[in-house]
């Protein structure tokens, strides 16, 4: 069985040239019942859309173009290079070999720390943060992950090394694309009131390393060369700077980095504030898993906890920006559910939820996160000096 295509029933083309006139456009677009939730600025857009409304949908003065198959890469390729990585992602999507990943998964349902399946990484802080915490989290603007409601900027960042081994293909790299876009569609179309979209940009930066020449090869040793390849400090606060300047440059609420290479990583999948590290051939899971290992990790940057035995999760820790416990952790929960948090499924249980943000504990439709706390009431002494100012404040008749 195929697995449905979270949030990708269309593709809009847009003539747009900047990010304020894509702003525009998908404000139009969701105005009309339709909803964004991948976004290639400035001309991509993939979501879903009502056939009813798509004439006017196409109506529109900036859409150029509105796709619900494969494009044809002729249609796009003078548009520039960033869109046709999302045309190419998306056709990806289409192809015969890909849907034949998603037809029958062996691991469908698996505990994340099942036998036989390495376990992936704990969540993991850079050697600098590991005692003490990270002050800077706290600071105005310093937190680029603290829930998931909202845009988020999403750097994919292909990492490739000069020897063979360490290298993509062109469908591979279209492959982690499309992968990446399926996982974080799922999570998008999780919770409706928190209005996920995910504003992507895709970065393939090859570097002159081959790990057997160098000593102590470590997920430093390329992430700080990327960093610098791309214009920052070679180091870890300049991987926060990067983040801060996405979410900043796409006029988004959040930011994040997801890391894909070949080169060797101490886990093959894990993620700490502000980035997801994968290693493409994901140990036993595969390549056709890396959507929901994308959707798990993701989880980790806003909040989520693991669930599985193997993390050593347990019931009383309390995680994310509402600070809610891990009652769905494999070793004490009385009846464990599968989630996206323990499980190789497309599941989600509550207490996930509210390690992302998504609970609306008085019901008035807002999640908490956003929700103004209520007015706390005055002591009842307060209240009676109050009361006296303003009797003897009243001018006499």
């Amino acid at each position: 069985m195929l697995q449905p295509s979270f949030g990708k029933d269309i593709l809009i083309l847009l003539n747009a040239e900047s990010a304020g006139a894509t702003r525009t456009a998908i404000d139009e677009i969701q105005r009309l019942g339709g909803r964004i939730i991948h976004v290639y600025p400035p001309r991509v857009l993939i979501g879903e859309v009502p056939p009813e409304v798509e004439p006017q949908v196409r109506a529109l003065a900036n859409v150029r173009q509105v796709y619900r198959s494969r494009v044809d890469l002729g249609e796009v390729e003078a548009l520039g290079a960033a869109t046709v990585q999302a045309v190419k992602g998306w056709n990806r999507g289409f192809a015969a070999s890909f849907r034949a990943l998603k037809s029958g998964r062996s691991s469908e349902g698996r505990s994340w720390g099942a036998p036989g399946y390495a376990p992936e990484g704990p969540v993991q802080a850079p050697p600098h943060l590991r005692e003490g915490g990270d002050a800077r989290a706290h600071a105005p603007g310093g937190d680029t992950s603290a829930y998931l409601i909202g845009k988020v900027a999403t750097a994919i960042i292909l990492v490739e090394g000069s020897a063979a081994p360490y290298t993509f293909t062109q469908m591979e790299r279209d492959t982690i694309v499309a992968e990446v876009q399926d996982g974080l569609g799922w999570l998008a179309t999780q919770e409706p009131k928190a209005q996920v979209s995910w504003f992507y940009e895709v970065y393939e930066v090859g570097l002159d390393l081959d790990p057997a020449q160098v000593p102590d090869f470590t997920e430093d040793t390329w992430r700080d060369a990327v960093m610098a390849k791309l214009g920052y400090a070679a180091n870890w606060a300049g991987l926060e700077q990067f983040a801060r300047d996405r979410r900043t440059a796409l006029g988004t609420e959040w930011a994040y980095a997801i890391f894909v290479t070949r080169f060797p990583l101490w886990h093959f999948a894990y993620a700490f504030k502000p980035r997801v590290v994968l290693n493409y051939d994901l140990d036993g899971w595969g390549i056709d898993n890396m959507d929901r290992i994308v959707a798990h990790e993701t989880g980790h940057i806003f909040g989520a906890a693991d669930e599985y035995a193997e993390s050593g999760c347990t019931c009383g820790e309390r995680w994310g920006y509402l600070d809610v416990e891990n009652g769905n952790c494999e070793l004490c929960a009385p009846q464990q559910e599968p989630c996206i948090m323990s499980h190789n499924a497309w599941a989600m249980c509550a207490y996930t939820r509210g390690h992302l943000g998504w609970r609306d504990s008085n019901g008035d439709g807002v999640l908490d996160p956003l929700d103004p706390p209520p007015p706390v009431a005055k002591p009842w002494w307060l209240q009676f000096i109050e009361w006296l100012l303003g009797l003897f404040s009243r001018k006499p008749h």
